[in-house]
């Protein structure tokens, strides 16, 4: 029952974290009340992503050094604190800036890894799959955060008092959920070996920069999606409850295709699960240019978009668990993570920028597309894991 308690606090703390995914839903109203331009709104989101992904390679450290309890209860505070403070801004770019593009990170990033790898300690046999269900909650967060967004839009709410209820509501749910943290028994955790990773040698090991290879492209297109889907619906000149509601669509099947890609996971080999999910990514995003023209087609790409960049999330952490070790889980994806805060802070801003500059989002999805068909032979060819498996004891002795 313990193991059971500690998976739903975990998913409750991910349906707080991931609030991020819903800021699509802001950004017309930053932009039409605070005179925003689409770029600054993207370099929030994008610098959100940057700073969340270096303190989770902070958050997991501490998180395998002292547990899952303290990091996600101070990672907790200070993202519910920084949306209250954003709701004080004024609508200030700078001060948008620093709250939620700089503060809020920070509490994810300290937060982010512990649920995840305290979830799979406990269920050592269900990696995938529990990986899945414990991230499901981060995407399923934009499902509702977007519809209350949107409803309390439509009834003519100032963003920044929503903002401010949210804060309230995070604090609320993280100090109480973060209090069922705790790691299994000695016995029953998964051990293969006493000796730390070095953060310098992971990048020598071929079954690292493999999955380094695989991820990155997937995270720039799902990242650049996710900051713009809105926007991106109403430049099609689709209408704008049309465009609002891709945001929850597309959170809709990022949080079903966690669960989906952990189950999957769970039945075919890791590697293979990964190809696939990355022929997927480069096949919907360079396809989009020419296919969607219409309600129809833009919600299907909104599903498969969602879809693909689930697997990101799910597959990669699952994986390393499987070739690293439960134990050292921490230290290694928080590690590969690093290249979401370079994705985020990439992607999203260049495809806002471009929009700016030409009025189509056509160039941004060419160049990401592009990038993810050619990451499929680098990630086939890298990631051997067998091969490496052969050379591990030359990098980490005792393992």
């Amino acid at each position: 029952m313990q193991k059971y308690i500690v998976l739903i606090a975990a998913v409750f703390i991910q349906l707080s974290l991931g609030a991020g995914y819903s800021w699509s839903t802001f950004v017309p109203a930053l932009k039409q009340n605070f005179g925003l331009t689409t770029a600054q709104t993207q370099v929030i989101f994008g610098t959100g992503s940057l700073a969340a992904t270096f303190l989770i390679f902070l958050g997991g450290r501490i998180q395998d050094r002292f547990g899952p309890r303290i990091p996600a209860f101070i990672g907790g505070i200070i993202f519910g604190s920084s949306y209250i403070l954003a709701g004080y801004s004024n609508g200030s770019y700078p001060a948008l800036l620093l709250f939620i593009g700089i503060l809020a990170p920070v509490g994810v990033g300290l937060c982010y890894l512990c649920p995840i790898a305290c979830s799979v300690k406990w269920f050592p046999n269900h990696q995938s799959l529990v990986t899945g269900l414990a991230v499901a909650g981060f995407g399923g967060s934009a499902i509702i955060i977007s519809q209350l967004g949107e409803y309390l839009l439509a009834q003519h709410m100032n963003v920044l008092s929503i903002f401010r209820y949210m804060g309230f509501g995070f604090i609320t749910i993280l100090a109480i959920a973060t209090m069922f943290l705790h790691n299994p028994p000695q016995e029953i955790k998964e051990i293969r070996g006493d000796v730390a990773i070095k953060t310098f040698d992971l990048f020598k090991d071929r079954k690292f920069l493999g999955l380094l290879c695989g991820i990155f492209p997937c995270l720039c297109v799902g990242l650049m999606i996710i900051g713009n889907i809105k926007p991106y619906g109403l430049s099609l000149n689709l209408d704008m409850a049309v465009a609002g509601s891709a945001v929850t669509i597309l959170a809709l099947f990022n949080t079903a295709g966690r669960i989906i890609w952990g189950f999957i996971g769970g039945i075919l080999e890791g590697k293979k699960t990964i190809l696939i999910s990355l022929i997927s990514t480069a096949v919907v995003c360079l396809a989009a240019p020419f296919v969607v023209k219409s309600n129809a087609t833009f919600y299907l790409f909104t599903i498969l978009a969602g879809f693909n960049y689930s697997a990101c999330l799910v597959l990669y952490a699952a994986e390393i668990a499987n070739r690293y070790g439960t134990e050292k889980m921490g230290t290694v994806y928080s590690t590969l993570f690093l290249c979401n805060g370079i994705a985020g802070f990439i992607s999203p801003p260049l495809a806002g920028k471009i929009f700016d500059s030409v009025g189509s989002y056509t160039p941004a999805f060419l160049i990401f597309g592009f990038l993810s068909f050619i990451s499929i032979f680098l990630f086939y060819f890298i990631y051997q894991p067998a091969k490496a498996d052969n050379l591990k004891s030359a990098l980490y002795p005792g393992m």
